[in-house]
Parts: structure tokens; C-alpha cells; sequence
């Protein structure tokens, strides 16, 4: 079951060990990524009110430095988040999530692009099928780092997310709609009401649910992978 009044109540136990533990590393990306969005968002304004301000050349690179570093730090928000949520699982046994992150980091990323390049074939057929492939491959990252029939090299990480996924696919098109509609509806709010004393609580409250619904997909993913291992 992807949604329960027990996962939800584990997630809120584990939450403040997670916070502490995680917001070290993961605050300074997310506000590097929030300078770098709000940087963007004024050379739009700039050039709109002064076409010769900034070259589309420039404002296309910046643009895309953008994407770059939202990947890289969506990769490790979920390997940093999802160790921590083991390991305080554990009551903090095992290696430090810094470690795990060291470890997996390189071959994760290299199958979160494998799972992107999946993604856009099935956008040639239009953005439902894009839509449903994206579901099956959002477990991609987590397999990558912790099936241990993966690292053994047995198992193709695309392959068993789309056998995680199968026989839940409404559920966890919620929960990821969830993860992604919310912090970006906050932080949408930040951007329109401009550079105000309001702007560090709209993406901070942005970050705190993001981490959030990040612990439950942690807490999805395993309990989701134990569930269809034992069942097969």
C-alpha cells in the first residue's frame, strides 16, 4: 500500500533525525539552485524590458547550467535522503550518508540519464505515454544504490523499476505529483511576489515539505521493494 496513516506517522518519527542530519549538504545546493533560478527569472525580466541587456546566447547557457545542476542535485537529494531515512531507521547505524552518496553517486547519475533518455523517446508519442514511462522509471535512482542483485550486476536498474512500479501506478503518480507540484507551487509564489521579507519562508517551507515527501518516498521504496522481492 502506497498511501497509510502508519507510513505517514513513521515518516513524521523520522523527520527531524533525517533534517539533522541531511541539512548540511542538501540547504546550500537547494540555495544555490534558488540563486541560480532567481538569477534566470531577472535576465527574463532584464531582456523583456531591454531586449539588448542580454544575449539569448547567454540567457540559453545559463539556462542550461540550470538544468545540469537541478539533475545533479535531484540525484543527490534522493541517494542523501533516502540513506539517512535507512540509517535512522537503524538508529543511525551504518555508514554516513556522505559516504553512501561517494560510493553511488557516479552510477546512479549514470542510470538517472539512461532513465531520462527513456523518458523522451516516449515523448515522441506524446506526453501521456511520456507521463506513464515516467512513472515506471522513478525508482531508478534508489535500485542503483541499494538492490543488492543490481550491484551484484544482475538486474537492469530501468527494468526492476518498472516491476516496482507495476500494480501501483495511480498511487505512486499521486505521491510523485505530490513531491513535485507543492514545493514548485511554493516557490512559483516566492517568485512572483519578488524580493520581499515573505521570500525565505515561501522556499523554506518549500524545502521542509520537499524533504518531507522525499523521507515517504524513501519509506515507499523500501517497503515496496521488500513487498515484490518477497513476492517473486
Amino acid at each position: 500500500m502506497i498511501w497509510s496513516k502508519q507510513r505517514f506517522q513513521h515518516c513524521l518519527e523520522l523527520y527531524p533525525r533525517v533534517l539533522k542530519e541531511v541539512a548540511p549538504l542538501l540547504l546550500p545546493i537547494s540555495l544555490l539552485i534558488w540563486g541560480l533560478e532567481f538569477y534566470v527569472s531577472w535576465l527574463n525580466k532584464a531582456r523583456f524590458e531591454n531586449p539588448y541587456e542580454s544575449s539569448m546566447v547567454f540567457m540559453a547557457s545559463i539556462g542550461l547550467i540550470g538544468v545540469i545542476l537541478q539533475s545533479l542535485a535531484s540525484v543527490i537529494w534522493v541517494l542523501y535522503v533516502s540513506r539517512s531515512t535507512q540509517r535512522q531507521m537503524k538508529n543511525g547505524a551504518g555508514p554516513h550518508p556522505f559516504s553512501f552518496l561517494r560510493q553511488h553517486f557516479h552510477q546512479s547519475l549514470i542510470e538517472s540519464v539512461r532513465a531520462l533518455i527513456s523518458v523522451g523517446i516516449y515523448a515522441v508519442f506524446f506526453i501521456l505515454p511520456a507521463l506513464y514511462r515516467w512513472v515506471q522509471m522513478i525508482f531508478v535512482v534508489l535500485i542503483s544504490a541499494f538492490d543488492p542483485e543490481y550491484l551484484k550486476g544482475k538486474k537492469d536498474a530501468l527494468l526492476e523499476s518498472k516491476r516496482l512500479v507495476k500494480g501501483a501506478f495511480f498511487p505512486l503518480l499521486a505521491l510523485i505529483l505530490l513531491q513535485s507540484l507543492i514545493p514548485m507551487t511554493i516557490e512559483e509564489t516566492a517568485k512572483s511576489s519578488g524580493l520581499s521579507f515573505t521570500t525565505p519562508i515561501f522556499y523554506l517551507t518549500s524545502w521542509l515539505l520537499t524533504l518531507f515527501l522525499a523521507i515517504y518516498f524513501s519509506l515507499t521504496f523500501f517497503a515496496r521493494h521488500s513487498f515484490v522481492t518477497e513476492k517473486n
